[in-house]
């Protein structure tokens, strides 16, 4: 009987602690301890490929935010993609907003190649210079049929 009461003991303590790493680490990935001031950046784009919300928007390989938001323009049928992009970056208003992977099989992300205008993008502001995704499909069979 006694015995029974430790393992049980044990099995609830574990189960215990691996609860309270998990809730943790949830909670690091929603920044729930460290809120970081951001504001949003609109583009729009004829084909997004696989991006989907959560994943990153990078400056030189630097994440500096992530895509919160994908919606369908209604009156030209363009996908809009919402950036949540860190305050403290400033980004020229002629910068060019491109869907690329991370290798054949990674995932993708908004690469964000900096412009030179004085000019800064705002909260809520559209950019105009986007690049779509290009899939591989879409590459081979360009070469093989043309």
């Amino acid at each position: 009987m006694n015995k029974k009461i430790n393992i049980e003991f044990i099995l609830g303590l574990l189960i215990l602690i691996i609860s309270i790493i998990c809730i943790f680490y949830y909670s690091s990935k929603i920044n729930l301890f460290n809120k970081i001031e951001t504001f949003q950046i609109n583009s729009s784009f004829y084909d997004i490929g696989n991006v989907n919300i959560g994943n990153d928007v990078k400056i030189k390989g630097v994440k500096v935010g992530e895509v919160s938001g994908i919606s369908l323009d209604q009156d030209n049928y363009m996908a809009i993609i919402t950036s949540s992009i860190d305050e403290s970056v400033k980004i020229p208003h002629n910068s060019t907003f491109k869907i690329s992977n991370n290798g054949f099989i990674g995932s993708p992300y908004i690469e964000i190649q900096l412009g030179e205008s004085e000019v800064l993008l705002q909260n809520n502001d559209y950019t105009t210079d986007n690049i779509d995704a290009v899939s591989l499909e879409e590459i081979i069979n360009n070469f093989i049929f043309k």
